[in-house]
């Protein structure tokens, strides 16, 4: 039998451990301000010759976003909706520049500002236009177009008929300053989700990130403060960064089922975590507009990682969380163990990236940036038994990156990252995790573009919650999310995207469809099954508004391909994608949940 939770899942906040922690934090807090204080300006770094001439002006165009010279039917909705919405302000256009008046020209730089500004969900494009004078000096003209930044995303369930479960209301362009603040809430049958998140990619006017969340999710509340200094494209030097975070809520296990009901058993987990970071750079080699660099850093992190005895079963019907003593036989011993672990952690990384634009790689026809040539980036962590922690470990993490245009529009796009962990007191490697995406874009024109993906993740001698399911977004679309459970999955998928229409300036309309085949393993993970070889296939419509705006509304229906399917087996989904950096996109959140913090923190913040 197990045993009763060692803490109530509704554990307060504040005890002696998060008070020791928050002293911690100031500290550190302290040292990020500073480095903000003592950050070098950007101009002075990297500078080159002015073979090129130096810029004369430096001129910004703010576009709004629709265009209201159309006199068509829809001129005065335009108008309207540009009133509404607040134009980006332009000294956060400048901010963000790699240059100003009386630098030489540098096309690397003027690149980089280009691909920085596309980053801001806030704006629909971005272009940096150089004109030179007779006197050999060049004016550089900025243009900008805003993209509509008023989300209210409503959350469906489709299953049993369409019901609306929740709502996302977000501004992404706060008083055109361009901070984000978002509100959420989500129907839990009697266990609400509710929170918020502000995020300025600008603050106090510098080129510091600050990004704060909270949300309550039953059973505590979940609590999330970084402020950092990325690297500033290709020609950054420098970057830091600190986060604290803190949550109480639960981890959901699938348990397979014979009636095919697949019931979700709820796990509560405890998890602070504190680190500090910085990272430098060095240009090892430079042509036009690529760049090799190395990186080097170190940061320093702080996690205590805990969790309840008992499993709960998660009955939304009655909104009741029963705990379940009958699971012992089922699971290993010791398949989970708490940790606290101090830990100094070495970043090396070296890359050689250039950039190429396309429409509609990703999305439906927003520009976007592919990543030619490649990237390396390692981690090794080094935990010893100080200050009360517990943990004495060697972490090994990597991360690899290839993409490469093939021929023509095929662009090939390969990501592998992974990580282990040498438990010195046990002797044994434990917690390792790797996933492999391999991605083949074939744009057809200006309208289509064929992917074919093959992923594959897994997990093995785990002692932290874990487990995959083959349903859902990153298996087979076309089984429920609760589909056979697992520690090792493979997905193979080729999915056709096309630009069906627009209707002015207010949306483009596309269409998709995808067969997909995959197999699931138990590979030992809790309540893992195999799955044998399964498929799927299906249809669905994506839906941009406005027309180029790199948000894209997708709704699609998948049915697995087997003898015996009826409409009931019918999957649809709903699902919100937002435009990502293509070599930074998840290559599985269901891994990422699980893996080591400080190898998410590298990769969020050192990339």
């Amino acid at each position: 039998m197990l045993l009763q939770p060692t803490r109530e899942p509704t554990r307060p906040l504040l005890d002696s451990s998060v008070v020791f922690l928050a002293v911690i934090d100031r500290i550190l807090l302290i040292a990020a301000l500073t480095l903000l204080f003592v950050a070098p300006d950007l101009a002075a770094q990297d500078q080159v010759r002015c073979e090129a001439g130096r810029i004369a002006t430096i001129n910004i165009v703010r576009r709004p976003v629709f265009d209201e010279s159309s006199n068509g039917t829809l001129s005065k909705f335009y108008t309207a909706a540009n009133w509404l919405h607040t134009d980006t302000r332009e000294r956060v256009i400048r901010r963000e520049l790699l240059f100003q008046e009386g630098d030489c020209v540098d096309a690397l730089r003027l690149s980089e500002s280009e691909r920085l500004l596309r980053r801001f969900r806030f704006l629909e494009s971005a272009s940096v236009v150089t004109a030179r004078r007779d006197d050999g000096d060049v004016d550089v003209t900025v243009v900008t177009q805003d993209d509509w930044t008023i989300r209210f995303e409503p959350r469906f369930s489709l299953g049993g008929g369409l019901n609306v479960t929740g709502i996302v209301l977000a501004e992404r362009n706060l008083a055109g300053r361009g901070s984000t603040l978002e509100f959420l809430y989500i129907d839990r049958s009697g266990r609400d989700d509710v929170g918020g998140g502000f995020f300025d990619p600008q603050f106090l006017g510098s080129r510091w990130d600050l990004a704060i969340s909270a949300v309550r999710i039953d059973p505590g509340w979940t609590v999330d403060v970084s402020l950092a200094y990325p690297f500033l494209g290709l020609v950054g030097r420098r970057a830091a960064f600190q986060n604290t975070f803190y949550s109480d809520r639960w981890f959901p296990y699938v348990v397979p089922d014979s009636s095919g009901s697949n019931p979700e058993l709820s796990l509560p987990t405890t998890q602070k975590l504190i680190e500090i970071g910085g990272a430098r750079r060095r240009a090892a080699g430079r042509r036009n507009i690529s760049i090799k660099q190395a990186t080097y850093g170190l940061t320093l992190s702080y996690e205590q990682f805990g969790y309840g005895t008992s499993f709960y079963s998660d009955s939304l019907a009655e909104a009741t969380l029963d705990p379940i003593e009958a699971l012992a036989d089922s699971l290993p011993s010791g398949f989970l163990r708490p940790r606290k672990t101090l830990r100094l952690n070495l970043v090396l990384g070296f890359e050689g990236l250039r950039y190429v634009q396309r429409r509609g790689v990703s999305t439906l026809r927003s520009r976007e940036d592919v990543a030619i040539g490649g990237s390396a980036d390692v981690i090794l962590g080094l935990a010893g038994k100080a200050f009360g922690t517990t943990d004495s470990h060697l972490l090994i993490g990597v991360d690899l990156y290839s993409g490469a245009r093939i021929r023509g529009d095929w662009f090939s796009l390969l990501r592998m990252n992974g990580e282990v962990r040498q438990d010195f007191d046990a002797q044994e490697w434990r917690d390792a995790f790797a996933t492999l995406e391999w991605t083949n874009f074939f744009l057809m024109g200006s309208s289509g573009v064929t992917e074919v993906t093959a992923r594959f993740s897994g997990g093995w001698e785990t002692s932290v919650p874990f487990q995959l399911t083959l349903g859902g977004p990153w298996g087979l679309t076309g089984f429920a999310p609760d589909r056979f459970p697992g520690g090792a999955r493979l997905a193979v998928s080729i999915e056709n995207r096309y630009h069906l229409f627009e209707i002015g300036k207010l949306l483009d309309l596309g269409s998709a469809a995808f067969v997909e085949a995959g197999e699931m393993w138990a590979n030992g993970a809790a309540f893992g099954v195999d799955s044998g070889l399964q498929a799927s296939a299906g249809l669905g419509l994506r839906l941009a508004t406005p027309t180029g705006s790199r948000t894209t509304y997708r709704l699609q229906a998948g049915v697995p391909i087997t003898s015996g399917v009826g409409l009931n087996d019918v999957v649809f989904t709903l699902r919100i994608d937002r435009l990502l950096r293509l070599e930074d996109r998840p290559t599985d959140p269901q891994v990422a949940r699980s893996r080591d913090p400080a190898i998410r923190s590298a990769g969020r913040y050192f990339k």
